[in-house]
């Protein structure tokens, strides 16, 4: 009698999906026949939850391999192949429309695609947007802007390399560089939250004094408001060494942290903040036409970061969605 009951059943749903709701999919390629079990799976009329078995299913369609199609990602699955020539014109349209005229680094474009369902191998990303003046190949020769010979008492290095460690304005890291133009020399100054990546304050300035790093850091203070024993990060900078930024750090009640001497990588995240800054900023000639251009440029780019620019540490967010999102959690 059991078994009896299990052939009706079987034989009734059998009868509905493939000739009554089916629409001719019998006659259709085996694309589409994936697409409808993956249908009928979802909506429990097939699989473990129903009399008729996904083996049997695929038997029924002459189809097989249902389970591997269904972890292919979503273009293979469907059977869109992309052109090269597609895939250039889309990038295209999201460098315009959702990075703001940047042109962001691989592994951004390559999450981008990825958002919109095509599937593309870094590799073959590379190579079009190489071939498509897409890609960032400007490097300048290296100039060190840290003045560590002083003999100003240095702090600790608190931070050891723990950048990942912490929450929201727990710890700040600041930083120096250089911006070239055809005027001079453009320098900026920054304070990045090292729990969320934003970018918390920043500062332009035609020399590199202490007023420069400053005013970045009261910027941030005053946008922020970090509870007492925030700690500040920075290089062993005869700025940040300045009795007067000293003294700042004490008003604000931060704990102050450098870098060893000659240890880039003791400041990693500003590092490479400045990195990413400059491969998408900076004009092809590596010069930009004036110090007003530059801050212009850069200011925009900085408003992308915060806000629109994903960021591999924050599971492809960008530092406001991740900062809203630790918010909601707390």
């Amino acid at each position: 009698m059991k078994l009896l009951g299990y052939a009706n059943c079987f034989g009734n749903v059998k009868q509905r999906l493939f000739k009554k709701k089916s629409g001719g999919v019998l006659r259709q390629n085996a694309v589409k026949k994936y697409a409808y079990l993956e249908r009928c799976y979802g909506s429990a009329q097939i699989g473990r939850q129903s009399c008729l078995p996904i083996r049997r299913a695929c038997e029924m369609l002459n189809v097989s391999g249902f389970y591997e199609w269904r972890h292919c990602d979503k273009a293979h699955r469907f059977g869109i192949v992309e052109t090269d020539d597609f895939i250039v014109q889309t990038l295209k349209a999201i460098i315009k429309n959702s990075c703001g005229g940047h042109i962001p680094g691989v592994l951004v474009c390559y999450h981008y695609l990825r958002e919109k369902g095509l599937s593309i191998d870094l590799k073959r990303l590379r190579r079009l947007m190489r071939e498509n003046g897409l890609f960032h190949c400007f490097h300048r020769k290296y100039i060190q802007t840290t003045d560590s010979e002083h003999y100003l008492l240095r702090a600790p290095n608190l931070l050891q390399q723990h950048f990942d460690d912490f929450g929201i304005n727990e710890a700040w890291c600041g930083d120096i560089t250089y911006l070239p133009t055809n005027e001079g020399w453009l320098y900026l100054a920054s304070v990045i939250d090292l729990g969320t990546r934003r970018l918390v304050g920043y500062s332009f300035g035609a020399r590199m004094d202490k007023r420069l790093v400053m005013d970045a850091l009261s910027k941030a203070f005053r946008h922020e408001r970090p509870r007492a024993g925030c700690l500040f990060h920075s290089d062993q900078g005869s700025q940040y060494y300045s009795q007067a930024f000293q003294q700042q750090l004490h008003n604000y009640q931060m704990i102050n942290s450098m870098t060893r001497r000659g240890q880039c990588w003791d400041n990693a995240p500003a590092e490479s903040f400045w990195a990413t800054l400059k491969r998408e900023t900076l004009p092809a000639n590596g010069c930009f036409e004036s110090r007003a251009e530059a801050q212009r440029q850069v200011r925009d780019w900085l408003l992308y970061y915060n806000g629109l620019r994903p960021h591999s540490k924050q599971q492809m967010k960008s530092p406001n969605e991740y900062y809203a999102q630790l918010l909601t959690a707390s």
